[in-house]
Formats: C-alpha cells, sequence, structure tokens
C-alpha cells in the first residue's frame, strides 16, 4: 500500500476516533510506552507499542507520544531524538513528528484545557476500542499478511515433523518459516504441544522452568497441537491445528477431531454481521456436548449437560477472540456487558454483537485435563452426568483443537488463514 493510502487511513481513523471521544477543550496524550529494563540487568525485553498508539500513530518508536488538542482540532506527534553516544550503541530511532522534549512547551500554551492521559481514562480507551473494532483495507492487507507468514510455517511441519523430533525441535523449524515468509516476530508465544500436554492450553517452552527448561519427545501415533502465528506490520495471526503423528488415527482420535471439526465449520458459518457470539459459542458446546454422549463419555440431554457445566469440563475455554493489534485485541465486551461466571462462558473472550469488519478467532476444542479430571469434588458433583469410567482411560489423551482467523463481512465469511491445510495425520 502507497504511502499516501496509508497516511489516509490513519487520518480516517484519528477522525473516528475524535467523534467518538466527542470532546470540547481538552488535550488527549496517547503514549507508545518505554522498553522495559529486564530484571537485574542492563538489557530490555523486546518492544512493541501501546497498541492504541499503533493505531492512531502508524509507528512503534519507543517515548514517543500522540497529542490530540481538541480545541484546535489537531493532532501532533512526538517522538524521540537519539544522542550521538546512544548511536554508537544503537541504531537511531525513526524521527517521527517534533521531538519529544518539545512536549511540555507545548503542553504549556495549552495550560488551561484539562489533560487527559489516554491509558488512564476508560472513555478515552473505549473510544479506541470501538473503532478499532472495524478493521479498514491497511489492516486488513496486514493481517492477511499475517496468515501467509504463519501458512509457511503450517506448510514445513506437514511435510517435516515426525515422531522422534521434540516439541522444541518443531517449534524452532515453524516459527523460523514465518520469519522466512516475512513476519517480524511471533503474535505470541508459540504453542507446541505433545500428547499429554496438549491438554495445557497455553502450553509454552520454558513456563515450567525458565533456566531449565523441558522439552517432550513426539511419540509415534500421539497428538500434536500446535497454536502459532507470524505477525506482520503489528498485526497478529493465530492459527491452531491438531495432528496424529506418524501413525492412523485410533478411532477416538478421529471421532473427536472430527467433532471439533464440525463445531468449527458451524461456528465459522455464523461469523456473519447481527450473530450473537455468546450464542455462537453455546452452538459450538451442544456440537461438543452431543459429540460427547455420542462417544460414551456424557450421559443426558445435551443443552442440560452445556447448562450444568458438565461439557465445560471438556471444553473449558472460549469459541474464540477478537484479533487485531493483539492477538486478543480490544474490544471484545461492549459497554454494558461484562464477563459471566457460568462454566460454559466464564473464560469467554468476546460477548458482542457481530459486525462487518470485525476479526475474530474461531477455536473450538476437546481436552482430557488432569487437573479437572482427577479432582474429587468434580466427579462428585458430575457423577450422574458423566460416564467416568470411559474419561479414565483417555486421561493422558491430551486436547484437540482447531483454530482459524475470520473476517466478518456482508457476504460470506473470510477465513484469512484458510489456506492453511487441517490433516488428521502427518508423517
Amino acid at each position: 500500500m502507497a504511502n499516501s493510502d496509508r497516511q489516509a487511513a490513519i487520518e480516517r481513523r484519528r477522525q473516528l476516533v475524535v467523534e467518538q471521544w466527542n470532546l470540547e477543550h481538552e488535550v488527549v496524550l496517547v503514549r507508545s510506552g518505554q522498553a522495559l529494563s529486564i530484571a537485574g540487568s542492563d538489557l530490555h525485553h523486546e518492544f512493541r507499542p501501546h497498541p492504541d498508539f499503533a493505531y492512531l500513530a502508524g509507528y512503534g518508536v519507543p517515548e514517543s507520544v500522540l497529542a490530540y488538542d481538541a480545541k484546535a482540532r489537531q493532532w501532533q506527534l512526538f517522538g524521540p531524538r537519539s544522542t550521538a553516544d546512544e548511536m554508537v550503541w544503537h541504531q537511531p530511532a525513526n524521527e517521527i513528528g517534533l521531538p519529544v522534549d518539545d512536549l511540555d512547551d507545548w503542553l504549556g500554551g495549552r495550560e488551561r484545557q484539562p489533560l487527559i492521559e489516554a491509558w488512564d481514562d476508560r472513555k478515552i480507551q473505549l473510544g479506541i476500542a470501538e473503532i478499532r473494532l472495524q478493521k479498514d483495507e491497511l489492516e486488513l492487507s496486514a493481517l492477511r499478511s499475517a496468515a501467509a507468514t504463519s501458512e509457511a510455517g503450517f506448510s514445513w511441519v506437514y511435510e517435516n515433523a515426525r515422531a522422534g523430533m521434540t516439541e522444541r525441535e518443531v517449534q524452532i523449524a515453524i516459527e523460523a518459516e514465518f520469519f522466512r515468509a516475512g513476519a517480524v516476530r511471533t503474535a505470541y508465544p508459540s504453542i507446541v504441544a505433545s500428547g499429554p500436554n496438549g491438554a495445557y492450553l497455553h502450553y509454552v517452552y520454558g513456563q515450567d522452568d525458565s533456566l531449565n527448561p523441558t522439552t517432550r519427545t513426539i511419540q509415534k501415533g500421539e497428538l500434536l497441537l500446535i497454536d502459532a502465528g507470524g505477525e506482520f506490520g503489528g498485526y497478529a495471526s493465530d492459527v491452531t491445528r491438531t495432528m496424529v503423528v506418524g501413525d492412523e488415527p485410533t478411532d477416538v482420535q478421529s471421532f473427536l477431531w472430527e467433532v471439533v471439526f464440525r463445531a468449527q465449520e458451524l461456528a465459522i458459518d455464523r461469523c456473519r454481521p447481527g450473530e450473537e457470539w455468546r450464542e455462537v459459542h453455546l452452538d459450538s458446546a451442544r456440537v461438543i456436548g452431543s459429540g460427547l454422549v455420542e462417544l460414551g463419555i456424557l450421559r443426558g440431554e445435551v443443552d442440560a449437560l452445556v447448562a450444568s457445566g458438565a461439557v465445560a469440563l471438556f471444553y473449558p475455554h472460549g469459541l474464540g477472540h477478537l484479533i487485531g493489534l493483539t492477538v486478543h485485541d480490544a474490544g471484545g465486551y461492549p459497554p454494558g456487558r461484562e464477563p459471566g461466571s457460568h462454566p460454559q462462558s466464564r473464560y469467554l473472550r468476546t460477548d458482542r454483537t457481530l459486525e462487518a469488519g470485525m476479526i475474530t478467532s474461531v477455536e473450538p476444542g476437546v481436552y482430557f485435563i488432569e487437573a479437572i479430571l482427577a479432582d474429587p469434588s468434580v466427579r462428585e458433583q458430575f457423577e450422574a452426568e458423566v460416564v467416568w469410567d470411559a474419561v479414565d482411560p483417555l486421561r493422558g489423551f491430551g486436547g484437540i483443537r482447531i483454530e482459524d482467523d475470520v473476517h466478518v463481512t456482508n457476504d460470506e465469511p473470510e477465513v484469512l488463514s484458510g489456506a492453511i491445510a487441517k490433516p488428521l495425520r502427518i508423517g
């Protein structure tokens, strides 16, 4: 996209945000944030700008400020200037806007106007979040490019991953392919979980002990769950595939994979303007619940099993979340809606009416989570609904999740990650 188109898109975003804020005399400061020091060292964590700043400024430079003067209806960008000493060690940051040292003088000329720090003002944050919901063409281009980098990584997995490799080997290789395809970084810590590790929803290398991380060797015939994605232009891709490695799937593996696949297909087709996301989520839980009844894991009427929380024992998370400048993007809950406490929806990251322009993940799953299934109080509570004799042999099974990124349009849903195959078996 040409620079002129990019700047026009940013100007349009600013205009929409101003209309949402409806301010008269205030000055708003939107800060990019600072590079954070790593504890006990002179190093810094990798910098990522606050997404509101990235959205309205189009840059990712630390210690920058975007200011809006409501009285003058004027935006002004301020950025740091590197010193000669700093440039001995580091390349200079892009020189954007006016020097950030000029900010105090700029504010001094507006000393009678109320000053609002965007990070501390709920109205300002909500105003930006509501506008960020609908992605413009500049954003959609970046999101499609992010999905393309993810496709490169998963294609490597399908062609090369095999039993005997470690989870870490697969992680390194898939991420390398993301980067070769143009990703700036991973959109989030990659999840590469084999066998029982797939039952941890966010299984991440090094989370057990950062100094002495473990990695598991992938065994023939077990499930490999990979939840990973590249980031492009600040925009995330979030994709999950689950596969049996190196052997024909068992009947249970095939059956549950197909159940999850059907739940995802139903939910993707429902990604249309006017649909209530909570209802789409609950319908996906009914598909999962019906499959668990058919398999003999649960017994009873499906709606009652969803209502009681029995299905949530095996599908505890939400169907998906908004995606954009962060992998769990802003705007999941509109004003007036709050997360509930029901087991089937307490982890729901989004609860709103879908609108054209939104990007959401769709990621149903089935898991055999030891921390849940081994809890005596859970086993007692659900004794009438869970067939524990059928469940216990599957402890250690892991989990199955299938996830894609979906663009809600006024026509058919656009699956941004749709080019990434969904094999049941690899290797």
